[in-house]
């Protein structure tokens, strides 16, 4: 995916500024943990849906 982005994004162009302001915001982090909320989430929907 990275070497995609490079080829696609504009150097000082939008989409680097947006990827820029994304990744001083610590996105990733913010992303890593949605993902694990979501998976947390669905594990329990599971267990009560076994329960029923």
């Amino acid at each position: 995916p990275a070497v995609l982005r490079e080829r696609v994004t504009s150097k000082g162009g939008t989409t680097e500024a947006a990827l820029a302001h994304l990744a001083a915001a610590g996105w990733h982090d913010t992303l890593l943990a949605a993902v694990a909320a979501a998976t947390a989430r669905g594990a329990e929907l599971g267990d009560q849906l076994g329960k029923d």
